[in-house]
C-alpha cells in the first residue's frame, strides 16, 4: 500500500470505527508495516476485525497485521496446508519448501479450485448433480476370486 491509500484506510477506520485522529506520523508509520500489503487485503481485515462478536474498540497496527494474515492465510498453519494442497493439485512443484508462502497467483488458483469444489459440494449435496463423475474404487463390486477352502 501506498501513503494515499493507507491514509483513505486510517480515514475509513476513524470514520466507521474508532473516531481516532488521522495525522502524517500515523500514515508514515502504517505505510512503512503496509507496504507490502495489497490495499483491498487490508480494508477486508478491518471489516473482518469489527465483525468479530468481540472486537477490540481501537484498531491498532499489530492487531490489524494478524487478521490480514489470518484473511490472507499466512499464518504458519495455513501455509503448510496450502503448501500440502497445491502440491496434491500440482499447482507447485513437489520441492516447495512446506513453509514458504505461495506465490500470490499460485495462492489465487488455489483459492479459486477450493471455492469449485465447494460449489460442486454444495450442489451434490442439494441434489442438483445427480452423478458428479464416475470414482474408480478398485474391486468393490467385482467377483473375489475364489481360493481354496
Amino acid at each position: 500500500m501506498n501513503k494515499p491509500e493507507v491514509a483513505r484506510l486510517i480515514g475509513y477506520i476513524s470514520a466507521g470505527f474508532d473516531n481516532r485522529k488521522l495525522s502524517e506520523a500515523t500514515v508514515d508509520v502504517w505505510s512503512e508495516e503496509l507496504a507490502e500489503v495489497h490495499a483491498d487485503d487490508a480494508l477486508q481485515a478491518v471489516r473482518n476485525h469489527f465483525r468479530k462478536p468481540s472486537p477490540r474498540d481501537y484498531l491498532s497496527l499489530d492487531v490489524l497485521l494478524e487478521q490480514i494474515r489470518v484473511d490472507t492465510r499466512q499464518t504458519p498453519t495455513a501455509i503448510e496446508e496450502d503448501v500440502r494442497s497445491a502440491k496434491a493439485r500440482g499447482l507447485i512443484e513437489k520441492s516447495w519448501p512446506k513453509r514458504d508462502p505461495l506465490p500470490r497467483a499460485v495462492a489465487e488458483q488455489l483459492a479459486r479450485a477450493r471455492a469449485e469444489f465447494a460449489q460442486t459440494a454444495a450442489a451434490i449435496e442439494a441434489g442438483v448433480i445427480d452423478a458428479p463423475r464416475a470414482l474408480t474404487v478398485g474391486a468393490v463390486g467385482q467377483p473375489m476370486p475364489q481360493g481354496e477352502p
